[in-house]
């Protein structure tokens, strides 16, 4: 190697993983570590570079380097293994030719690499639009499953539905109106599927009451379910306690089908212009009985505090919080912080139609304070727009969410 091609080669080394990884890849440089698609594999955040570490890697292929000569390799489709493959890739990642053409690829080589290269990404390619269509079909799937639970459960008519009205009332404080009924449904006897039995089905391990209420998108149309399971019997939340075969208690409350950028309507007309929501249907129908269910407002559900506040810029270190891990070490909690996700899809988080003007955002109390407090913010960010008045209501300090101070109300 002579002289000046040692000096393009070290030219190249001094070239930072940084640098290489804003000008050859397409991730977005957020943070210590930038996520996007592999230039041969495809997918979305499975090529990862870590700036601070000076390390790239795809889980996808398996590739993975320490220097910017590598990325361009693996962006470029260049075999460091041989020098014309090493030399293009130092030429790639200094944007200029070999100084004295000594080791550059031929033109044979060049083409056998465009050749990997396009052979690689076509396959890529084909492997994601076959992913895409199994993952179309199961969510049509989940779908179909969750619209036949929630069209199956019975419609609660006046003097009917004791059960799910007492249940709401107790957890509110207040009697629904009819209205409410309109949306959430009730099944007397339904089941609840976990795990398999001893010849691979799926088990039911438990059937009772339960409150089956929509996920809809802002059209009104069905897309998912929610299911809450009920026993007036047991206190605080009058709901069963459910045992798995290990004796480990399951959540009484489901989610099936389409809920990510979905909504539980609860009550009042979606082309309201003020609209009250909260993570779960009975803090938002406490809140409702609060404002004695106000004519011109949509009262609705988001069904997760992830829904609501959709996805975060970055994660932030909590100030106290800690955790123990496997080695017995002490180490930092860190939560999804209060700014939202620039390039995040708009359908993976609760939305609100434009003529909306007016915007309540109804908090919990009995989460992580912070947590929540990051969350709710993501949530006053995203769905803010011109002319549009968004605000978070907290419960009183200590209360717990509006349903429990409501709860409290009740049994006093």
């Amino acid at each position: 190697m002579t002289e000046l091609i040692e000096a393009f080669v070290e030219e190249a080394r001094a070239v930072s993983l940084a640098v290489a990884a804003v000008q050859f890849s397409r991730m977005a440089a957020r943070g210590a570590e930038w996520t996007g698609a592999c230039p041969v594999m495809g997918g979305k955040d499975a090529y990862a570079v870590n700036v601070v570490k000076g390390v790239w890697n795809c889980r996808k292929c398996g590739a993975g380097g320490h220097d910017a000569i590598s990325l361009a390799a693996h962006e470029c489709g260049f075999d460091l293994s041989c020098r014309s493959g090493f030399l293009g890739a130092c030429a790639e990642v200094l944007g200029r030719p070999v100084p004295d053409g000594a080791g550059e690829e031929s033109e044979a080589e060049r083409a056998a690499r465009e050749a990997r290269l396009a052979k690689a990404r076509a396959e890529a390619e084909e492997r994601a639009a076959l992913a895409d269509k199994r993952k179309q079909y199961f969510r049509e799937r989940a779908m179909h499953k969750a619209r036949g639970i929630y069209f199956g459960a019975a419609l609660v008519m006046p003097g009917e539905g004791l059960e799910l009205r007492e249940y709401l009332r107790l957890r509110t404080g207040h009697d629904m109106p009819e209205a409410v009924f309109e949306s959430i449904r009730c099944d007397l006897r339904h089941t609840y599927w976990h795990g398999v039995d001893p010849f691979g089905r799926p088990a039911h391990i438990y059937t009772g009451t339960a409150m089956i209420a929509p996920f809809i998108d802002l059209t009104g149309k069905v897309y998912g379910c929610h299911e809450t399971w009920i026993d007036l019997e047991v206190e605080p939340k009058r709901r069963p306690v459910i045992l798995d075969e290990d004796g480990v208690s399951l959540p009484t409350k489901k989610m099936q089908g389409l809920h990510k950028g979905m909504l539980i309507p609860v009550l009042g007309d979606l082309r309201c212009c003020r609209w009250v929501v909260a993570e779960g249907i009975e803090n938002v129908a406490a809140v409702a009985g609060l404002e004695r269910f106000r004519d011109d407002t949509f009262y609705c559900a988001a069904g997760s505090l992830g829904n609501l506040a959709g996805p975060a810029a970055s994660k932030e270190k909590h100030p106290s919080e800690k955790r123990i891990d496997k080695r017995g070490f002490e180490r930092p909690v860190f939560v999804d912080g209060p700014l939202p996700k620039a390039d995040a899809d708009p359908a993976s988080a609760f939305q609100v139609p434009d003529h909306v003007d007016d915007l309540v955002l109804i908090a919990d109390g009995d989460s992580e304070r912070l947590m929540t407090a990051f969350a709710m913010k993501r949530a006053e960010l995203r769905l803010s727009a011109p002319g549009r008045v968004v605000t978070t209501d907290w419960p009183p300090q200590g209360a717990g969410d509006f349903s429990e101070l409501c709860m409290e109300l009740v049994d006093g």
